[in-house]
């Protein structure tokens, strides 16, 4: 993610300036921070478009896992219209059959899970990321306000 780079150069900066005795302030180039500070506000978007892959990627994986359970609900619909005319073996059809439906649904609900599960652990991640950035922003544009 290159904002870390950004704010990397923003605390090299920042490490490297000129001290202000007895003050605790330093000094620095104005319209380089600012610049640093609009590359920044620049790239972000780009993450946004990776979250935003994410969250589709998720979806679709919901779909397919949908999809996938209604084949199997349909396959085995399909089985057990095959074995209707025989009484023994209907019974064990029907029974099979309500397996594969539970196992179907329980496969789906268990895919599904999984996504979100993943789907929320990278948001998470994203958004811890973007908090440190957004911190880093404010207080970089803070200490050039207090310097004005």
């Amino acid at each position: 993610m290159e904002y870390f780079k950004i704010i990397e150069q923003i605390r090299e900066i920042i490490n490297s300036a000129s001290k202000i005795p007895f003050s605790g302030k330093i000094v620095v180039d104005q319209t380089q921070m600012l610049d640093l500070i609009d590359e920044i506000l620049r790239v972000l978007p780009d993450d946004l478009k990776k979250a935003r892959r994410i969250i589709e990627e998720r979806q679709q994986i919901l779909v397919e896992a949908q999809k996938e359970g209604e084949m199997i609900v349909k396959e085995a619909k399909n089985h057990i219209e095959k074995m209707v005319n025989q009484d023994e073996i209907t019974k064990l059809a029907r029974e099979k059959s309500e397996q594969i439906l539970s196992n179907a649904k329980q496969t789906a609900r268990e895919i599904r899970a999984g996504a979100n599960n993943y789907a929320d652990e990278v948001l998470g991640q994203m958004e811890q990321h973007l908090e440190k950035v957004l911190e880093t922003v404010r207080k970089g544009r803070e200490e050039l306000k207090q310097k004005r």
